[in-house]
């Protein structure tokens, strides 16, 4: 190694150890905490763990995932290859999005030190906007959520680097990459295509070159960037309501406003910088601005460095340029400021106070004061970062419904039981349809049972192992009056205070109320009849219920239905019905011996039926063959139907 290599290198040690300093720092606030804040676990997130994990099982392999308006697929095919090195589970995208939040920090040095590659300490310039990024609230938060949007900025500063790059080496290698980079960012968000721009306008500012220079440079650049984009671009030709339909749902209310509402959201969204923030629970402690005060205070100074050292005006415009690019899809969709489409701002905003600190300490005359400024002021940034994000932020109001904890408390209990033991979930259509849900019974190692408590109720009858029962509120007093002893958590919402489930814990050995309960009849080998219950009296017309109470033999080997027949014996039905038990929501190949399943069958009389005393007969049957399941009843009059009870009309 050449004497004076090795000076350069011992020389720059110092800063290297404090970069590495700083990437740890925001590896730290990056995971720290990653599955208990943001608290609970959201739609989106979920529903991109979902889509991942099918990736990653070979299900599918989308470019575009067309669900809920529609996103790139980039950051779905990287949570699978997450998911395949180190297993899939429920915060999987956190991980994987903390990965990312934190590498964007030793790229945003790398960039702002290329494209500032002249200053006289464009290092130092470089180290302080990694380390403003490292703790900035609006960045880690976003680093934490399991969404693809942190993948904007990651590619916004790797761009604006890698151009500056390209033109000091000045290769049609070194282009090529840029437009590799260039292609691969339009698979992540439809806020990384004003990349295309940033790119261009870039690529025109930084670069000092004939017109042949810029001509070869320029098509390897974009012929690079082509054919990475190729594939994606085939599918929007193909398919091109997709290439809008996010754009136009997100954008309807600033389309329909015109020229007033743009300016209006460019006026709160710069204001959102320093003043008044994003106001969604979700997205932001609630109105916080994106810069603390002592952020705020450095960017005006950096205001006052963009002017003394105008020499370097070409890495100037290219950093404003970016920064102005990466705003402007808030200014042109609904519900300005709005910190997660504007995320792609954070490096290059992190670099306007990195200016002003670094033009504050240049006119201080002693290094050691220049320094214990230094640490003073990020020191003091940092904390009021870190206080509100780790202190303020989880005690916010609305984080209960943002995130949905409620939902992911007895998601998370049932799982968790699942694994030892038993864990039902007992939620309504919405709860069911979430994908949170779903992700748990694709992951689920366990006995995990998932029931709609809006046509059906199962538990075990006597509890062979520890079990937990995640019941929506609705339910909860119907689980309890069948186990009246066992221990329970009301979950409740929050800030207005009120049940929004309730957790049973069942110790091996807990029994229900039904447990002892007599037998009406046997069917098969798949289950015995507890109950009927009939209504006293009826009237011709009246639509009734028919609850049916079943203990579980064991599962089917195929689908059954239930049917109700209210006429004489022996012959056919007067009236009657039949269907899936549960509504289809928990079929008898679910079922689990030894569990009691209660549904209700309705059916409607004739409006003109005669009056009498009316028999009401319960069966099962193969609903491929018709088949029916054999009975055994004490007094049976059929041999295939259980005579339940009289049905009185009046």
């Amino acid at each position: 190694m050449l004497p004076s290599v090795a000076r350069t290198r011992r020389a720059h040690l110092p800063l290297w150890l404090a970069l590495a300093a700083v990437t740890l720092l925001a590896a730290g606030v990056r995971f720290w905490r990653l599955t208990t804040l943001p608290p609970g676990y959201w739609y989106d997130e979920a529903h991109k763990s979902l889509v991942a994990l099918e990736i990653a099982r070979g299900e599918q392999a989308p470019l575009y995932v067309t669900d809920h308006q529609g996103i790139e697929a980039g950051f779905f095919w990287l949570l699978a290859g997450w998911f395949r090195l180190f297993g899939a589970g429920f915060f999987g995208a956190r991980m994987l999005s903390a990965t990312l939040g934190t590498l964007t920090v030793p790229l945003t040095y790398w960039s702002v030190h290329e494209l500032y590659r002249s200053l006289p300490r464009a290092r130092s310039l470089a180290l302080l906007a990694a380390a403003w990024l490292s703790v900035l609230l609006w960045h880690v938060h976003w680093s934490r959520t399991g969404y693809e949007t942190i993948l904007v900025p990651l590619f916004a500063v790797a761009l604006l680097g890698a151009m500056a790059w390209a033109w000091r080496r000045r290769t049609l290698a070194a282009f090529a990459l840029v437009g590799v980079v260039l292609g691969l960012s339009q698979y992540t968000n439809p806020g990384a295509r004003l990349l295309v721009v940033q790119a261009l306008v870039t690529f025109f500012l930084i670069g000092r070159a004939s017109w042949r220079e810029r001509l070869t440079f320029g098509t390897t650049f974009a012929a690079a960037a082509l054919l990475v984009y190729l594939p994606l671009g085939v599918f929007f030709w193909r398919n091109p309501q997709w290439f809008f339909n996010r754009i136009t749902f997100t954008s309807a209310g600033a389309r329909a406003g015109g020229l007033p509402i743009l300016l209006a959201n460019a006026a709160k969204t710069l204001w959102s910088l320093n003043v008044r923030g994003d106001v969604m629970a979700r997205h932001n402690l609630s109105l916080r601005p994106a810069l603390d005060p002592v952020a705020s205070l450095c960017m005006l100074a950096g205001a006052a460095a963009l002017w003394q050292w105008r020499a370097h005006w070409r890495a100037h415009a290219a950093l404003l340029t970016a920064l102005g690019l990466s705003l402007a899809p808030m200014v042109f969709s609904d519900g300005a400021p709005g910190f997660g489409r504007t995320l792609g701002a954070t490096p290059f905003l992190a670099a306007l106070p990195a200016l002003g600190l670094l033009w504050v300490i240049s006119r201080v005359p002693r290094a050691a004061w220049a320094a214990a400024l230094v640490v003073a002021l990020l020191g003091l940034s940092a904390a009021f970062n870190l206080y509100d994000y780790f202190e303020r932020y989880p005690r916010q109001p609305g984080l209960f419904d943002a995130f949905e904890v409620g939902q992911w408390r007895l998601i998370d209990s049932a799982t968790q039981a699942s694994r030892t033991g038993a864990g039902y979930l007992i939620l309504d259509d919405a709860g069911l349809a979430h994908p949170g849900v779903q992700l748990a019974g694709r992951l689920a190692a366990g006995d995990l049972r998932t029931l709609n408590g809006q046509s059906c109720l199962a538990y075990p009858a006597r509890a062979a192992q520890a079990t937990t029962l995640g019941v929506l509120a609705a339910w909860a007093p119907l689980v309890q009056a069948r186990f009246p002893t066992a221990a329970s958590e009301v979950v409740l919402h929050e800030p207005e205070v009120y049940p929004y489930a309730t957790l049973f814990f069942l110790a091996p050995g807990a029994t229900s109320i039904y447990a002892s309960a007599p037998v009406l009849a046997r069917l098969g080998d798949t289950a015995v009849l507890l109950a009927a219950d009939l209504p006293a009296a009826a009237a011709p017309g009246d639509t009734l219920s028919v609850g049916l109470r079943w203990r579980v033999l064991a599962p089917s080997d195929v689908p059954l239905n239930v049917f109700v027949h209210v006429g004489p014996p022996l012959a056919p039905p007067l009236v009657g019905a039949d269907g899936e038990p549960c509504g289809g929501w928990y079929g008898t190949q679910q079922w689990r011996p030894d569990e009691i399943v209660e549904h209700a069958l309705t059916l409607t009389l004739p409006a003109d039926m005669a009056s009498g005393a009316y028999p009401v007969f319960v069966g099962l049957y193969d609903w491929v063959s018709g088949a029916r399941l054999n009975v055994q009843q004490p007094d049976g009059v059929e041999p295939d139907r259980v005579l339940v009870g009289r049905l009185v009309v009046q």
